[in-house]
């Protein structure tokens, strides 16, 4: 891949230079070929005489000429991505020249916001993950592919279901209430969903994670920004490239749950009443399965001096671990590129659309149509089917049903389609001067349909339900900017300057009856149901607008000495009459230590830049209309007038008006440093954060009367997060027969609440991570306690010192005596489930230039899991009508009574290392005029996970103020191994 992007680097230097050669003739001439490590030829490589404006390039083959020589000057060689060389003439005629990588030229351009700059030239935290660098296997959503790739950026999914998205949090988290995903933009526009684009349409992810570079984005950009560039044709070169990938998916790992042999012999050794099924099932294995997941891309690309192209087309198809569970989706996409007015003009277009099918099952609770938690608790002796070939059906015990017959007679399907597009048009207007306006328009529908006939489904009585859902939602964008450029000697300045309009609008309705007199007409005429009712019936719509005006200045000195400074002005309808307007400020400086003089004798370092930067940037995520009170339907009443019965409007499920409320706020101060050593084959940064976020958006209860409604929306609380990242790259062999590239990157942060304010009364704190299931009653379950001063979602758990003689659970009592009501007991903080440290360590091999072999590994270190599965079923008194865990044998001999109860003793250290990605491939190349290389590969992920964790996987999700929490309601996380191949034709 590395020699295609040298190629295709190649070709548009060639195109570009070939009109400013000139030729003179005098006596001598030197011809020659240049070549690369490889001995592949190199076009469009610089040769000039040096000390004068003579010279010329190779051509498509790496050839050259060059006239008008003396045997005393020297020849330069250079070309973007290789290091120069020189070569004194002397009595030479012919002169070959092998160039050699410049591995700290290669991916040196930045994308940031509004703009580009020199890698070389940041002054911020700012990250890339390439296409070359991105996992692959079985990618789920895009995002999937840069997890574990940058220091900082923790990307975790709750369990393996192909329905399901992934959680980003950019140096934790920022909010209480509020939205905590960054801000993704895509080719310049800002909101876009990033599933509208095929993985193998990427060609960058860019991370911006300090405030410096975030708050170009103003009040979006407080939980961090990635910028998604997608790929784009190059000129004088056309290809076809074809990708198919077959991948199979099996559960990485499953709950140890009792047998019917064993749950047998517990009844046999305690002389116990039971109704045996007469069967010996393993439900996990009944309601998984092998997923098979299947890709295929096809992409066009190419375009002359002026235009250029790049198409698209992809087909997947996953077919989840757990029956039932599938998805399909097709992405297609075209970019297109002009220039014109001898290059003064460039309009670029892209037109995206995603087509997907969803086949949703329900597990996340414990209801009658919960698999997971059905197969988990439901007796092994219980067989599937009866002698009949009909589902067995049996009443042991509350919402206890055959989740083979929920997985096959329920319907839940999702059609949705996502567009994107976009249009940029940049006009230099005079030199150094250019204007853009981008112009982003996407749209998102989707309608969900669900269906559930009355019989033959549930153990007890049932009339069925169908229900019909359809969401709309568009977002309309405006921008127009300028840039303008200067160098002058060793000083160079860019200014920025902008307006940005957004309108984002979104509409829905569903409708649901029950009592389906037809298994045929399904969800498709509800009007056909028996109870067909006003009350399950819904519609709503919203608009939300956000406009902004920035600017930013960039100066450097030498490229030595750096300075910016940006500015962002927004204002949203989002918020209060009285602050509707937000200004967010950046400031930042760097320094290249090691151009400096005192440095010069001292070939220690190849890079030493100091960076530190200020800056605020803001959080809008919010609902559209927090800021004032709505009337919302209350039920229904009796008109004293005509005596009918009538809607009811209210106030008691809404909320008060705020015209004070504004924007929560992120203030962070970053301090970076850049480091290289032996020509930055060893390279890499270290960066130190303090961030606080203030403002911070959450409803406060209110007593009504005298208010409206029970809550109002205000500005409360602080937070606090501090951290450190560290990035190395090591270029660790690099020659032409093996290269070996290897990158490691480190972080670590705490986020300590400092304040909550009105949220809570004065000196008490939050409860978070109620906990809900069969036996679980009370107002005290819960888990968490976000404390001032303590570090947010800390687990604050009674602590657990035996049983008592009726076999009750006993605690440590606030008193310092011993008790057994959770209400009386001490609560302690017993861990915390973010992680002290997280670590990413990727390699890249290339054996003999065909072989490839590419493995990653991601941990987590120190992260504490509350393992709620365990506390559910190892509760002796479920058997033997229910399942359990081994260990609820072992309560059950020493005599415990007490039905699932929350303790200290569930918590377990989740630390844990992942192989997350290997890969195995051979490329073969082809010296044909048609057929350029094809890669084959083999790929595994997840391939194992060390941990002593006793669950059934340590990473559970990162969202919320309560995480951390292990709870049967998970989708199993898979293996996989996939076989794909990636063929090229010219």
């Amino acid at each position: 891949m590395k020699n295609n992007i040298i190629r295709l680097i190649s070709l548009i230097c060639f195109f570009m230079l070939i009109g400013l050669v000139g030729l003179y003739a005098q006596e001598k001439s030197i011809t020659g070929t240049v070549t690369d490590t490889d001995g592949e030829p190199l076009p469009g490589v610089s040769i000039s005489v040096d000390g004068t404006t003579q010279g010329t390039i190779t051509d498509l083959e790496g050839n050259y000429t060059i006239t008008d020589v003396a045997q005393e000057q020297v020849l330069v060689y250079s070309f973007v991505g290789y290091l120069k060389e020189r070569r004194q003439v002397g009595d030479q005629s012919n002169i070959n020249v092998e160039l050699m990588e410049d591995i700290t030229e290669l991916g040196e351009v930045l994308v940031i916001g509004y703009g580009v700059q020199k890698k070389s030239d940041k002054t911020g935290a700012v990250a890339t993950v390439s296409s070359e660098d991105m996992n692959q296997g079985v990618i789920t959503d895009p995002i999937h592919a840069m997890q574990g790739k940058s220091a900082g950026v923790l990307i975790s999914k709750k369990g393996g279901d192909p329905n399901a998205g992934f959680s980003v949090k950019i140096r934790g988290a920022a909010g209480f209430e509020s939205g905590t995903t960054p801000l993704y933009v895509v080719d310049g526009v800002p909101g876009v969903d990033p599933t509208t684009i095929a993985p193998e349409d990427i060609e960058t992810f860019t991370i911006l994670k300090d405030a410096a570079s975030t708050a170009i984005y103003g009040s979006q950009g407080s939980n961090g920004v990635i910028l998604i560039t997608t790929k784009k044709g190059t000129a004088g070169v056309s290809k076809v490239q074809f990708n198919a990938k077959v991948s199979a998916d099996q559960v990485a790992n499953t709950l140890d749950l009792l047998t019917a042999s064993e749950l047998r012999t517990f009844v046999d050794n305690n002389d116990l009443n039971f109704s045996d099924g007469g069967g010996n099932t393993d439900w996990q294995d009944e309601i998984y399965r092998t997923g098979i997941t299947q890709s295929y891309n096809l992409n066009f690309s190419g375009g002359s001096e002026n235009s250029t192209y790049y198409a698209s087309i992809t087909q997947a198809d996953w077919q989840g671990v757990m029956k039932g569970t599938e998805k399909e989706r097709t992405t297609a996409k075209i970019n297109l590129t002009h220039k014109t007015w001898d290059g003064r003009l460039k309009l670029a277009g892209s037109l995206s659309g995603a087509f997907e099918q969803n086949d949703y099952e329900n597990y996340s609770g414990f209801d009658k149509d919960d698999v997971i938690y059905q197969a988990l608790q439901r007796n092994p002796t219980d067989p599937v089917y009866t002698a009949e070939n009909e589902y067995y059906i049996i009443n042991r015990a509350f919402n206890y049903d055959n989740p083979i017959a929920v997985i096959n007679e329920i319907e839940n399907l999702r059609d949705a389609k996502r567009f994107f597009g976009s249009f940029n048009a940049d006009l230099e207007i005079f030199d150094g001067f250019i204007a853009t306006t981008n112009i982003g328009y996407t749209r998102d529908d989707n309608e969900s349909s669900y269906f559930r006939y009355k019989d033959g489904i549930y153990s007890s009585a049932d009339n069925g339900a169908g229900r019909k859902e359809y969401n709309n939602s568009s977002k309309k964008l405006i921008e127009v900017y300028a840039n303008y450029t200067k160098s002058l000697n060793a000083h160079y300045l860019n200014a920025m300057a902008g307006y940005s309009w957004e309108e984002n609008n979104y509409n829905g309705f569903f409708s649901y009856a029950e009592n389906p007199q037809s298994p045929h007409l399904s969800y498709n005429n509800l009007g056909s149901f028996v109870d067909y009712q006003k009350d399950p019936i819904g519609s709503w719509k919203g608009m939300s607008r956000l406009i902004g005006f920035f600017g930013r200045v960039q100066y450097n000195y030498d490229e030595r000495i750096y300075g910016s400074a940006s500015i962002r002005r927004d204002g949203s309808t989002k918020f209060g009459k009285n602050n509707k307007w937000g200004t967010f400020p950046t400031f930042a400086a760097g320094w290249n230590i090691h151009k400096e003089s005192f440095l010069d004798n001292l070939d220690l370092f190849s890079q030493l830049k100091l960076r530190a930067s200020y800056g605020v940037s803001g959080n809008q995520a919010i609902g559209e209309y927090f800021a004032q009170i709505l009337p919302q339907d209350t039920g229904e009443g009796t008109n004293p007038e005509s005596g009918e019965q009538v809607t009811v409007f209210g106030f008691s499920n809404s909320w008060n008006a705020n015209p004070d409320l504004k924007w929560e706020s992120t203030t962070e101060i970053n301090i970076g440093l850049d480091f290289g050593f032996v020509g930055n084959r060893i390279n890499g940064s270290v960066e130190l954060y303090t961030k606080e976020t203030e403002d911070i958006l959450a409803p406060v209860q209110v007593p009504s009367p005298p208010a409206l409604a029970n809550f109002t929306w205000e500005n409360i609380g602080k937070m606090n997060n501090t951290g450190i990242e560290l990035f190395l790259e090591f270029f660790v062999v690099n020659r032409p027969n093996i290269s070996w590239k290897s990158t490691l990157n480190g972080s670590h942060y705490k986020t300590i609440i400092t304040e909550l304010g009105k949220w809570v009364e004065e000196g008490d704190y939050r409860k978070e991570g109620y906990l809900s299931g069969r036996g679980l009653v009370g107002e005290e379950n819960y888990v968490v306690g976000n404390i001032e001063g303590e570090e947010l979602g800390a687990f604050f758990l009674p602590v657990y010192v035996g049983l008592s003689s009726d076999g009750r659970l006993l605690y440590e009592s606030e008193t310092g005596g011993i008790t057994r009501n959770l209400s009386d007991a001490e609560r302690q903080i017993v861990g915390s489930p973010a992680p002290d440290l997280e670590i990413g360590w990727s390699n890249s091999f290339t054996l003999y230039n065909n072989w490839t072999i590419d493995f990653s590994l991601r941990s987590m270190i120190g992260n504490d899991v509350y393992n709620a599965t365990q506390m559910f079923f190892d509760y002796p008194g479920n058997l033997p009508s229910l399942n359990a865990v081994p260990e609820a044998v072992e309560w059950y001999e020493q005599g415990r009574t007490n039905p699932p109860q929350i303790a200290d003793i569930y918590v377990e250290d989740g630390s844990f290392v992942k192989l997350d990605y290997l890969s195995l491939g051979y490329n073969f190349e082809f010296n044909s005029s048609y057929f350029s290389s094809v890669r084959i590969y083999v790929t595994g992920n997840n391939l194992f996970t060390l941990t002593n964790y006793s669950g059934v996987d340590p990473e559970t999700s990162v969202e919320g103020r309560a995480f951390g929490i292990d709870q049967y309601d998970v989708y199993p996380k898979t293996r996989s191994i996939s076989i794909g191949m990636s063929s090229t034709f010219k």
